[in-house]
């Protein structure tokens, strides 16, 4: 499941239909897809979208990604190899398999 933050704090989180998001706000506890609006939103239940973005959050090192985010931010596109030798391997490849970073031919850059 492709999870992307947004500036505004929302998560735009990939259905299991490729090419359609939802989009979650976890601070008002919504998220748009139909189980959620039609079902869950009654019982403030979490829908999957939601669990995933809450797990994401609850198991990666915040300070560690905003600090690669903010650098990649900062140069406009990093040479791959220097972002890991830089950072943490793993927080890279979390950050690109969750689509908040964007590498091409060896360039990351931030995905907006």
């Amino acid at each position: 499941m492709n999870i992307c933050k947004q500036e505004d704090g929302t998560y735009n989180v990939e259905s299991s239909r490729k090419g359609k998001f939802y989009v979650v706000d976890l601070e008002k506890g919504e998220c748009t897809c139909p189980h959620f609006q039609v079902r869950l939103r009654k019982v403030h239940g979490l829908c999957k979208h939601m669990q995933a973005v809450k797990d994401m959050c609850e198991s990666r090192d915040d300070g560690c990604y905003n600090n690669i985010i903010d650098y990649v931010r900062s140069k406009g596109e990093v040479d791959s190899l220097e972002l890991i030798n830089k950072f943490n391997s793993e927080a890279v490849d979390d950050l690109l398999s969750r689509g908040e970073l964007l590498e091409d031919k060896g360039r990351i850059r931030i995905l907006s």
